[in-house]
């Protein structure tokens, strides 16, 4: 009996998820999926099944746009120097769809690899795009990352200590070839202060000093 559900939550890495259906969970398989690809919300007819651990779609058919449409698929090779490769899929059988290093990620095709895509016309035919890579392939790429990751900040870590080195170093050289903290060879009077001679100021500029005998300065 053929049935129409939404998709509930499907896990492309493990490839399998479940649909809704007449408030019921229907377990989804994606070798029912012909090569296509869903995710939470697709619309999905199918034929329901009752299998030993309960419900389960067959002769799954993805409803909606061709251009949205994902799919599943495999590398079947990829060459790095020259910066493409080939995808085979279900959905597409006799046919090897093209692949360029810009769409996978990191430019990272391993041979064999699961991958989720798009698919796009071009003039010489059908290009993958929005390549993901799945499964242990996509585990690998994680971890590429993450080593990348580590790498940069390892980098950004040493090129900081050598700064803050460098900047102690000028510090510390500086503060020995100076003595310590810098002072001015010569000070400035302040009005009513003291002069280099330690004479009275007020006394040197107008002759008279108004604080007299209380004046700590030369008269």
């Amino acid at each position: 009996m053929s049935m129409t559900g939404t998709v509930k939550s499907f896990n492309p890495h493990k490839g399998w998820g479940f649909v809704e259906c007449n408030g019921t969970d229907v377990f989804l398989n994606k070798k029912e999926l012909k090569g296509f690809s869903v995710k939470q919300g697709s619309q999905v007819q199918f034929t329901l099944q009752q299998v030993e651990k309960g419900s389960q779609a067959t002769n799954v058919t993805v409803i909606g746009a061709a251009e949205e449409a994902q799919y599943l698929g495999e590398i079947k090779s990829f060459n790095q120097g020259k910066g493409y490769g080939f995808i085979t899929c279900e959905a597409f059988p006799g046919q090897d769809i093209f692949v360029l290093k810009t769409e996978l990620p990191g430019g990272f095709g391993p041979t064999g690899g699961q991958c989720r895509f798009k698919v796009g016309v071009q003039e010489k035919g059908k290009q993958a795009k929005e390549v993901q890579l799945l499964g242990a392939a996509g585990n690998q790429v994680q971890a590429m990352k993450q080593m990348g990751m580590m790498g940069g900040m390892d980098m950004m870590g040493g090129m900081g200590m050598m700064g803050k080195g460098m900047m102690g170093g000028g510090m510390m050289g500086g503060k020995g070839g100076g003595g310590g903290v810098w002072k001015p060879m010569f000070q400035k009077a302040g009005k009513g202060g003291k002069s280099d001679d330690m004479t009275c100021w007020d006394l040197k500029k107008t002759g008279m000093c108004p604080r007299g005998a209380a004046c700590k300065f030369q008269h």
